[in-house]
């Protein structure tokens, strides 16, 4: 082959493979990008899967594909699924599943305790009656190796409880020790219904190392407890709820979440990524909303700057109807109405690049 050409054809090769691993790179920054930005909703409470009739699941997919983000936190609630014991009824959920496209991918959390498993009385029990952990872990654990093994094929992570170290979300108050064992089981129960699963740590409050400020009953150091009490065996996914205020910004939600970060080094467990499943604050005005659009936004950012962090989900996608959730009900990037917030238009940005 004459030199000229054979230099030629050297310099169109290399442009080609530069092109290659070039357009390699963007496909697995965009897939990155697609789901490491995941969003939180209920669709049972929020949409009314359980009435179809109403439509609101059509609403729910539209908004969910609107966002441009790949990963979707849900509630797969015991209560919803076996409202009585061994009457099991997947169908509301099932629904919400179908509703989900099936390039997004589902993080399921396992959560809300039947009456009859806790020994509670809906509407006569302090606080939320579906908070109280159940009497004996084998039913907890059936549940978990029903609801892995019916939803194997579409749910690959699975999250063990929400927020177990604040008083809202385990009752009669938060318990480290007795979180482990529900986690243990769960933990064995959902590898055994499906040994390719991912098990991720209920999403702690705040990082798991201060107690929530909001909440009456103060549980400092909490991840640390959980380490202690031997559960790091037991889930593959670190995760915490960093909340934090938009004049505080991402630079506070950096300092929570490498503290905990550091917590996990030391105990040996730095090598387990961590997730985000909950962030965002409310906004009831103009001026809420704009300072919403950028905390989301600046949070992203930082998240996305550290590599231990692996997910980070939104709080929510859609506001809640007035007085269900409080000022937590206003977090969406829709309201309830379905009028976009300027969030989504930073939420968007973020998944898409654009």
């Amino acid at each position: 082959m004459p030199q000229p050409v054979a230099f030629l054809l050297t310099a169109v090769l290399v442009v080609l493979a530069h092109r290659t691993v070039y357009a390699q790179g963007e496909t697995q920054a965009s897939k990155r990008r697609n789901t490491f930005y995941g969003i939180n909703e209920d669709p049972v409470w929020n949409f009314k899967a359980g009435n179809p009739e109403a439509g609101e699941l059509p609403r729910f997919r539209k908004m969910l594909k609107q966002t441009g983000s790949g990963a979707i936190r849900i509630p797969l609630r015991w209560r919803v699924m076996e409202r009585k014991k061994g009457a099991w009824d997947f169908s509301v959920v099932d629904r919400t599943v179908k509703a989900i496209p099936a390039d997004v991918e589902i993080l399921g959390t396992l959560m809300s305790v039947p009456a009859w498993a806790n020994g509670t009385v809906p509407g006569k029990t302090e606080g939320w009656f579906d908070g109280y952990a159940p009497k004996d872990v084998r039913d907890w654990a059936n549940y978990v190796s029903m609801t892995v093994s019916h939803y194997h094929r579409h749910i690959k992570h699975w999250e063990i409880w929400n927020e177990q170290n604040g008083v809202d979300f385990y009752r009669p108050r938060p318990d480290a020790k007795a979180y482990t064992e529900l986690l243990k089981s769960a933990y064995i129960a959902a590898k055994k219904a499906d040994p390719e699963c991912i098990v991720v740590l209920g999403g702690l409050q705040m990082n798991g190392i201060i107690p929530n400020p909001w909440s009456p009953v103060k549980t400092p150091d909490y991840l640390e407890d959980l380490y202690k009490a031997g559960a790091r065996p037991y889930f593959d996914v670190c995760n915490i709820h960093p909340y934090v205020l938009p004049n505080e910004g991402a630079g506070h939600m950096m300092k929570l979440t490498r503290d905990t970060l550091a917590l996990m080094a030391r105990y040996e467990d730095g090598s387990k990524p961590l997730w985000i499943t909950e962030i965002g604050c409310g906004a009831t005005s103009t001026e809420a909303e704009a300072d919403q659009a950028r905390l989301l936004r600046d949070v992203f950012r930082a998240a996305s700057s550290e590599p231990r962090i692996e997910r980070v989900f939104w709080f929510l996608l859609r506001d809640t109807q007035k007085n269900i959730l409080g000022p937590e009900g206003s977090m969406g990037l829709f309201s309830y109405q379905g009028r976009v917030k300027p969030a989504l238009g930073a939420f968007v940005q973020a998944t898409t690049g654009k």
